[in-house]
C-alpha cells in the first residue's frame, strides 16, 4: 500500500501546491512512483502538469489526477493502491467536508504556512481535525506544520518568533524545522517547466534542491526509516 500524505490549511494561499510539487519530484528522483490528486477547486496543480505536457518536461514517475470529490479520490485510491509509492493529495484552501475523508487516508498531513494570523488558526484547526478523526477512527495519521515563503525581512515579525512556542508548545504538534524560503525558483516552476529536480543546477536550484531534501528527510524520520503504509482505507 502507497504512503498518502495530504496537505491541509483551509485558510488558503500557504504554499500547499508547491511544497507537494518538491516533494514529489524528490521521491520520484529516488526512483519512487508517486500520484498527485489535485482536489483544489482552482487546479493549479493539474494547470501546471498540462503545461508540462505541453513543454514536455512531464518528470518520470509522476501521475497527476484531478478528483473533487472524497468519493472520486476514495475510487482512485482502491484502484491505484497498488500502482504507486506514495500518493499526495493537495486539498482546496477552504474549510469543506472533504477534509475528513482525507485525513482518513492519509499517514502524514502537512500544513504550510506563512507568517499570518489565519494561516497559523488554519494549521491549529486542521491538528484538531485530525485529533478527532484520528480518534473517531483508531488512525495514526500524524501531522506537522511547514513554514513557509520565509524571508529574513520575515524572520523579524513578532508572529514569526512566536510561531515556534504557539505550535510546539501549545498546540503540541510537530514544526518542521526545515523551512521554505522565499524563491524565485519556486514561481518559476510553476509555469510548466517540470520538477525542481529537473532543472539545470544552479546556484538558486541546489538552495532549493537542498532545502527539499531536508524537508524529504523530516518526513520520512515522521513516517519512520521506511515510510509506513496503507492510511486508513
Amino acid at each position: 500500500m502507497p504512503t498518502v500524505i495530504a496537505a491541509i490549511n483551509g485558510k488558503g494561499g500557504a504554499g500547499k501546491t508547491t511544497a507537494l510539487m518538491n516533494i514529489a519530484g524528490e521521491y520520484a528522483l529516488r526512483g519512487r512512483t508517486v500520484a498527485m490528486i489535485d482536489m483544489d477547486a482552482r487546479s493549479n496543480l493539474t494547470k501546471w502538469w498540462s503545461d508540462c505536457r505541453q513543454k514536455q518536461a512531464q518528470a518520470e514517475g509522476i501521475d497527476v489526477v484531478g478528483h473533487k470529490t472524497a468519493k472520486a479520490v476514495g475510487a482512485f485510491l482502491d484502484r491505484a493502491a497498488g500502482s504507486f509509492d506514495y500518493i499526495l493529495i493537495d486539498t482546496p484552501g477552504e474549510d469543506t467536508a472533504i477534509i475528513d475523508p482525507v485525513i482518513g487516508w492519509s499517514d502524514l498531513v502537512i500544513s504550510p504556512i506563512q507568517a499570518s494570523k489565519r494561516e497559523v488558526l488554519g494549521a491549529i484547526d486542521c491538528v484538531e481535525s485530525v485529533l478527532r478523526v484520528n480518534k473517531a477512527l483508531g488512525h495514526a495519521c500524524r501531522h506537522g506544520v511547514l513554514r513557509t515563503r520565509v524571508s529574513l525581512t520575515v524572520r523579524y515579525t513578532e508572529l514569526y518568533r512566536k510561531i515556534r512556542p504557539i505550535i510546539e508548545d501549545k498546540v503540541g504538534t510537530y514544526l518542521f524545522r526545515t523551512e521554505v524560503m522565499e524563491r524565485n525558483v519556486y514561481k518559476d516552476i510553476q509555469n510548466g517547466i517540470g520538477t525542481l529536480q529537473m532543472q539545470e543546477l544552479t546556484e538558486a536550484i541546489a538552495k532549493a534542491r537542498r532545502e527539499t531534501q531536508s524537508i524529504v528527510a523530516e518526513i520520512d524520520e515522521l513516517l519512520g526509516a521506511d515510510g509506513v503504509t496503507g492510511g486508513g482505507r
